[in-house]
């Protein structure tokens, strides 16, 4: 628990270099430096479900974890291109090369050896890149991020009779991705708070969009937690398992996205004149993030057991249809005032909450 809060911390010191660049640009830097954080996070979360290790080295090597987290935190505000974007980089790598450790001290159980081994040589490789990588100059750092990054993607989706030999746990390991979905939907509820904070008068609209974004981001809790079970155990029998695990958590990174780009947007309608509309932008990134949402929590529902026999695929059509709508409120957006579109999102979101509980009840 501990170590989750240290990615609280690192996630909303992402969250404040979008706030002043919420354009395309800020957004892809926003993303990069997420999916960062979220593999630091995944490689600690399926080692510690993999194996039930809890002496005093594993706990120093916790605190060097978390220490260096904290390291990426503290460079995660400045360009890609500074210093700080080159600790970040450097300070990740650390926490590479201190997960492979931690696997080398269970290489020897009977049974994983070859798999441990071929993730220790990939850790300790992309370690190297990374840290190296903030000695280079900003162009041919990129490069390296992008060798690094690549090595990492790769060592987080072993082959599938590797996954199926060394699973994840079953149930704590979907529970640690629904505590870090509250983490990412307390730094959206931290975003529209700060945009309380920036109101300098309160009108009946005023009050109504900051009411709405709370909402909001209440509906999309229930709609991950209710209607997706996204934290539904998750047993790694066959190969068809393993492909709707990783399905499942490329699915969880892009709805992390998504809640962190729409805190922001519900933050600026907070801030926005009584009456006012959100700008060209901020509206098309909005709508944007809103359709991804709605198709990311659509996809988690898709890989659970209790959603994936296919009866009344008119449900999921309809889904696919909320988020079409959404997309089409991206041109308008300029002539709907805020507040009338953060209730229209709120409803989105509610509309497919009700579908999934449906199809739920279909399957009993």
């Amino acid at each position: 628990m501990f170590y989750d809060l240290v990615f609280a911390a690192a996630i909303s010191q992402l969250s404040a270099p979008l706030e002043a660049d919420y354009s395309l640009h800020g957004v892809v830097r926003y993303a990069f430096l997420l999916a960062l954080v979220f593999l630091a996070w995944l490689g600690y979360t399926t080692f510690s479900t993999q194996f039930a290790v809890d002496d005093l080295l594993q706990r120093v090597l916790i605190v060097a974890q978390v220490f260096l987290v904290a390291v990426m935190a503290a460079n995660a505000t400045g360009p890609l291109s500074g210093r700080e974007a080159a600790g970040f980089g450097a300070a990740y790598g650390g926490v590479r090369a201190v997960l492979a450790l931690q696997y080398a001290r269970v290489i020897g159980l009977p049974g994983t050896r070859s798999v441990v081994i071929r993730r220790i040589g990939w850790l300790v490789t992309a370690a190297v890149v990374w840290t190296a990588s903030a000695l280079l100059p900003a162009p041919h750092r990129y490069l390296a991020w992008c060798l690094a990054f690549l090595m990492d993607i790769a060592n987080s989706w072993p082959p599938s009779r590797g996954t199926i030999v060394l699973p994840p746990g079953a149930a704590h390991f979907p529970e640690r991705f629904g505590l870090l979905t509250i983490i990412l939907l307390g730094e959206f509820v931290a975003s529209v708070m700060r945009g309380i904070e920036s109101q300098m008068g309160w009108s009946f609209l005023a009050a109504s969009a900051a009411v709405l974004s709370l909402a909001l981001g209440f509906a999309l809790w229930s709609c991950y937690s209710d209607g997706a079970t996204g934290w539904e155990t998750r047993h790694m029998r066959t190969n068809k398992h393993v492909v709707q695990l990783r399905i499942w958590i490329a699915l969880h990174f892009l709805l992390f996205l998504d809640i962190g780009v729409l805190g922001v947007g519900a933050r600026h309608g907070i801030a926005l004149p009584p009456g006012g509309s959100f700008g060209a932008t901020d509206q098309w990134l909005i709508c944007f993030a809103a359709a991804g949402a709605i198709l990311a929590i659509m996809g988690i529902a898709a890989t659970s057991e209790r959603h994936t026999t296919p009866r009344n695929s008119w449900l999921w059509f309809a889904q696919v249809a909320v988020a079409i709508v959404v997309l089409g409120l991206a041109p308008v957006a300029s002539r709907i005032i805020a507040t009338a579109l953060l209730l229209v999102l709120f409803l989105c979101f509610v509309g497919q909450t009700a579908l999934l509980l449906i199809n739920q009840r279909a399957h009993r």
